[in-house]
């Protein structure tokens, strides 16, 4: 989605030219391709394991200290130390793109630059509150996960921990469609006239109302 944005707001035509039928069907069976391939070495070491009291699950079978120091690095570089880069690289050069443009305009006089500031304004939150959000979900479950090389006998307060930012690293996911509408201009403004129009329609009623009364009298 980052690398998408940085497309459409930097390089459009290359966009335009990326967003055929067929390239798009490539490019969805290349990620597919490639994200069956990340998810691989968990399909290897699940196992239905039996435990001393009969009970059978599904774990993991990780049964030496190196093949959970491996699982670990590759799980938090393949979720965490990939993605934060890329999308931290996409966004500054939205950014650096949309102020220099701005810069230019204002330095040019085309226009009125207190509309394009309160756009760049509102992209740089934008970016910002999206990064956050990502570091904030995501980075919680990583660091458990390499704390949780260094200890021998779990407390119940590690698993609490560990469980919640299990919850909090799919939250990032689910909450980024909400960012991108709540922060969206065309939200706010389209909201703002539904209130209007509710407003408007109310006053109308309180009219019709004294109206009828009136004439009922």
């Amino acid at each position: 989605m980052s690398l998408d944005r940085y497309l459409a707001l930097v390089q459009p035509f290359r966009l335009i030219s990326l967003r055929t039928r067929s390239k798009t069907i490539r490019i969805n069976l290349c990620l597919w391709a490639a994200s069956f391939v990340v998810v691989l070495p968990v399909w290897v070491y699940s196992k239905v394991i039996r435990f001393k009291d009969g009970l059978e699950s599904c774990a993991f079978d990780l049964t030496t200290p190196n093949d959970v120091l491996w699982y670990t690095l590759y799980l938090t570089i393949t979720t965490f130390f990939f993605p934060l880069p890329l999308i931290l690289a996409c966004y500054i050069l939205i950014l650096c793109y949309t102020w220099e443009m701005y810069r230019q305009n204002k330095k040019a006089g085309r226009y009125n630059t207190s509309i394009p500031r309160q756009r760049v304004l509102r992209l740089t939150k934008m970016v910002l509150v999206l990064v956050g959000v990502f570091i904030v979900s995501a980075a919680p479950y990583q660091v458990i996960q390499i704390v949780n090389l260094q200890i021998s006998q779990p407390t119940l307060a590690f698993y609490i921990s560990y469980y919640c930012s299990i919850c909090l690293s799919y939250a990032s996911s689910s909450v980024n469609p909400f960012l991108y509408v709540i922060l969206s201009g065309n939200f706010r403004r389209r909201l703002t006239e539904c209130t209007k129009v509710k407003s408007k329609m109310s006053e109308r009623e309180i009219i019709n109302i004294e109206n009828t009364l009136k004439s009922s009298f």
